[in-house]
């Protein structure tokens, strides 16, 4: 017995699994959702899918007859220090505060990898609070990890893997925190396997936070490429219990791909080389001042961009009208010597800036781009497109609107420019014009995946649900210019093979 497009045992199917799972399946996912079924049914030992649906809706499954169901519906991959500039935010700027916070008191730090599938991500985080605490020893960690899917548990707590596993890995990584078990496969070593608790959790449920559960009063959350199995109202529900679970001043990570808006709006936001940081409490936490007075040189103010420059149209440059009066913090002056000077030149800057802004050095960048705006030279497009891109990573989304829009003043058919506003205007809340600029880089770069991706999820958000599965069909289309390994340019990591299955699962 096979199903029909419009059996209306897959309409139950549907309600069943997101009341169950919390797992989203529009119509439009019926296909993908019958494979699904499909393999899962053979997995429970049914020769006839339907029968097993039938069955499905009739019994109460057991946790792990759940985690069974859910490793058929959802995908788990993921390797070591995946999107790694989450981990430099943790080592660089969250971490080093809230140690010293700690450390004259009770010395404890409380991390939850929500959907934490193979134990990658779970012992990337003990490995970077190895990396962060000398006297790690002294103190009182707690890791949990928790996956609905058993199977995915069970090879997490062996902590043995493949070369798969060790993508970007170095092989000093490998050899420092692994010993090899046979071809190809590496065990990781027991001091950082101990670190780290695994524990079932259907993130569906409502039973978190809760202190049996040990989901109360958390500093870290990570919780990536897992909100996009839900719909925007279990988003929703997630990511306030979430927050309801992090300590005040507490941190959720999610991944790049996983759409702001849809995050519980009580959450306040930290951007960071590309990223958003989601935070519990209005004002910048305790841990993240310490950090700032530790770690972080004082900021330049630069006056409004639009009344100190003046656009040259006909040779498409940029001079400045008057030389910018800076403000810069004492303790800063030697830092800027080292890029202002007599045999400074303007390349120089841009070429260091450039540097920066890939290695996520946003606010080294933005001294460095400063400098340049403090000598009387003419420049083209390359000094604004750079301020736009430094100002939105570091969360300054009204200068970075500025500088993007001074850069298409100068060349209008920069298609990463427009894709750039794009992405300020969402985050600002003004999905329209976001709109109308990701059409723009469109026009100019048929091909370019990302801004197919972000088209799709505005029109999905704007209830436009053909279009946005025209805008996810596109984007898949455009991945076939890639390799499947291959890491998709401005995407933090994701490889084209993983892209390629996260837009399946929200369009097919």
């Amino acid at each position: 017995m096979s199903f029909k497009h419009d059996d209306p045992i897959l309409s139950s199917l549907r309600d069943y699994l997101s009341d169950i799972l919390g797992l989203y399946f529009m119509e439009k996912h019926d296909k993908m959702l019958i494979r699904k079924i499909e393999h899962a049914a053979t997995a429970f030992e049914f020769s006839n899918p339907k029968i097993f649906v039938e069955w499905l809706l009739k019994n109460k499954l057991t946790e792990k007859q759940l985690g069974k169901l859910a490793s058929h519906l959802t995908i788990g991959e993921t390797y070591f220090f995946r999107e790694k500039k989450s981990f430099d935010f943790l080592e660089q700027i969250y971490l080093p505060g809230l140690i010293l916070k700690r450390y004259a008191a009770s010395k404890w730090i409380r991390i939850w990898c929500a959907g934490c599938s193979t134990g990658e991500e779970a012992y990337s985080l003990a490995i970077t609070l190895t990396h962060s605490i000398p006297d790690i020893k002294q103190w009182k960690i707690t890791i949990l990890a928790t996956d609905i899917n058993p199977v995915l548990l069970d090879k997490a707590k062996s902590g043995i893997y493949s070369k798969w596993s060790f993508r970007t890995s170095t092989p000093e990584f490998i050899q420092k925190y692994f010993t090899k078990t046979g071809e190809n496969h590496f065990q990781i070593i027991p001091e950082i396997r101990n670190m780290v608790t695994f524990s079932s959790l259907n993130l569906a449920s409502d039973n978190y936070p809760s202190i049996e559960g040990n989901t109360q009063s958390v500093d870290i959350i990570f919780c990536r490429n897992v909100l996009i199995y839900f719909s925007p109202e279990g988003n929703l529900q997630v990511s306030n219990r979430l927050y309801n679970s992090l300590i005040n001043g507490g941190i959720l990570v999610v991944s790049p791909v996983e759409m702001s808006s849809l995050i519980a709006p009580k959450f306040s936001k930290i951007y960071y080389a590309g990223y958003t940081i989601y935070y519990k409490g209005s004002q910048p936490n305790e841990a993240m001042a310490d950090v700032r007075q530790v770690m972080i040189k004082p900021k330049i103010t630069i006056p409004d961009p639009v009344s100190e420059l003046k656009i040259n149209q006909t040779t498409h440059s940029i001079r400045r009208t008057e030389p910018m009066q800076e403000h810069i913090p004492i303790p800063l002056l030697h830092t800027l010597n080292v890029y202002v000077g007599a045999e400074s030149h303007i390349d120089d800057y841009l070429t260091k800036a450039e540097k920066s802004i890939k290695s996520g050095l946003f606010e080294e960048a933005e001294k460095l781009l400063s400098s340049v705006l403090k000598q009387s030279v003419t420049y083209n497009t390359k000094v604004p497109k750079l301020l736009a891109k430094t100002k939105a990573n570091l969360g300054k989304l009204n200068e970075a609107t500025t500088w993007c829009e001074i850069a298409l003043s100068i060349d209008k058919l920069d298609a990463e420019l427009h894709y750039l506003l794009a992405i300020v205007m969402h985050e600002q809340g003004n999905d329209a014009a976001a709109t109308d600029a990701i059409k723009m880089a469109l026009y100019i770069q048929p091909h370019f995946v990302l801004a197919h991706f972000l088209l799709g999820n505005l029109e999905l958000k704007a209830g436009k649900t053909a279009s946005g599965k025209k805008s996810f069909k596109n984007a898949l289309s455009s991945l076939s210019y890639y390799d499947h390994n291959e890491i998709l340019p401005e995407s933090d990591g994701l490889s084209v093979g993983r892209f390629r299955e996260i837009i399946q699962t929200i369009n097919n």
